[in-house]
């Protein structure tokens, strides 16, 4: 917490503008549950280099191998209609001439279908976000602390997003479930600091937030502590449930992004609103 609500206030705003251009000229990467194509998944009992393969397969597929208890596993992602290349690709570098002598599996998601996903997806966070700020307001019932929560709560979206561009996390059915997800955080604590500030006025303005703020970090550090356990876990143990890692790390980015929108944004344009605005109403 600042003492300057103009600084308070600017660094969280400079870093949703950096959030914006980030996603606007790098752009978020889409996974196949967006864009559609096919995943191919091949298991192996021991740590093979596939340098080979991704040179072969340089700008027409992606491939990772992830580590399980049971061994490693391949796995492919390309265009719908690059996949009999990527097929005899595999087979060169396998040496075989049939992929089902492999322990192998494929998944393809249309186009439709990839499409339809991601507009169910907008539409949640749409709806939740319309429906979150309709229910601030009315508990509110007043536009610049129920503005301010819903400012906050938008950011907190965004900088997540602009995380996710700038670390180059996969925008999917996880990922948006996630998203969602930071909405109710965001507004969880932003509540809490607007409450505390706009009902408690027998006391300064620097006490309300101090104690605000040791309740609201209290939940958001244990929230963040139990991303990161798991974020760990998936990495060291179980690689192969990557979608579990890419939803805990889009949560941490959106968590540390709530701890400056609501404990500088928020908390800047409330300090503004009782030291100043309503201070000259009196």
């Amino acid at each position: 917490m600042l003492k300057d609500y103009r600084l308070s206030i600017a660094i969280p705003l400079a870093l949703l503008i950096l959030s914006i251009l980030l996603i606007g000229f790098k752009g978020i990467p889409k996974s196949i549950d967006i864009t559609g194509g096919t995943e191919i998944t091949i298991k192996v009992n021991n740590d093979m280099d596939i340098t080979s393969l991704k040179n072969s397969l340089n700008n027409i597929a992606e491939i990772k191998k992830l580590k399980a208890a049971d061994g490693y596993y391949i796995v492919v992602r390309c265009k719908t209609e690059d996949v009999d290349i990527v097929k005899q690709k595999i087979k060169e570098f396998f040496n075989v001439d049939r992929l089902d002598k492999l322990n192998y599996s494929e998944k393809t998601i249309g186009a439709t279908l990839s499409s339809k996903f991601f507009e169910e997806g907008l539409k949640a966070i749409s709806f939740a976000f319309i429906f979150m700020a309709i229910a601030v307001y009315f508990a509110f019932r007043n536009p610049i602390a129920s503005g301010v929560i819903i400012l906050s709560a938008l950011s907190d979206l965004i900088m997540a997003l602009g995380a996710m561009s700038l670390f180059n996390i996969e925008l999917s059915s996880a990922t948006i479930a996630a998203l969602l997800m930071v909405i109710g955080y965001s507004v969880d604590s932003n509540i809490l600091l607007t409450t505390r500030v706009l009902k408690r006025l027998s006391k300064s303005f620097d006490e309300t937030v101090k104690e605000a703020m040791k309740t609201g970090l209290t939940m958001t550090f244990t929230t963040i502590s139990a991303m990161l356990i798991l974020l760990i876990v998936v990495k060291l143990f179980i690689p192969v449930a990557d979608i579990l890692a890419n939803i805990a790390t889009v949560l941490i980015f959106a968590l540390v992004a709530d701890i400056l929108n609501t404990w500088l944004l928020n908390a800047g344009i409330l300090r503004y609103y009782i030291t100043e605005y309503r201070a000259k109403k009196i």
